[in-house]
């Protein structure tokens, strides 16, 4: 029961990486003057389960620790780096959001998105790096 957190997160990150990968597509398209075809559905629903995996694993790594430990925040930098990550969690589904429903030409949203969502991505490689850490001193001795 112990390895779901761990294997829904690392599932959201791989996820989260093809995600900006179709996002880096249209990075080129708009800011670079390359030409190409950009996935737009598929890079709005993938990035919309990334996005709904990282706040469920969240979730689900505090009732782990509740469940396990009676008690929540003792993962150090790892729960630390987790609630980080809310705020531009947010900030990337609002602002998708209003680019998918909304479609017009872009300069600004899209860029801050993509910046947004790139520290997302390396903040959840934290999130492994940590967790790793606490796999090492909680789970396995």
């Amino acid at each position: 029961m112990m390895w779901i957190h761990p294997a829904l997160q690392g599932l959201g990150l791989l996820l989260s990486i093809y995600v900006l990968y179709l996002g880096y597509a249209r990075f080129l398209v708009l800011h670079r003057g390359v030409k190409g075809v950009f996935a737009w559905k598929r890079h709005v629903a993938l990035g919309l389960v990334a996005m709904a995996i990282w706040p469920a694993g969240l979730a689900l790594g505090g009732g782990m620790a509740w469940w396990n430990w009676h008690t929540v925040m003792i993962t150090g930098r790892h729960y630390q780096v987790a609630l980080i990550m809310l705020p531009p969690l947010l900030f990337g589904l609002a602002s998708g959001y209003v680019m998918d429903k909304h479609k017009k030409k872009r300069g600004a949203l899209p860029l801050a998105h993509a910046i947004n969502n790139a520290l997302l991505v390396l903040l959840a490689v934290v999130q492994l790096i940590t967790g790793i850490g606490v796999i090492r001193d909680f789970i396995l001795p």
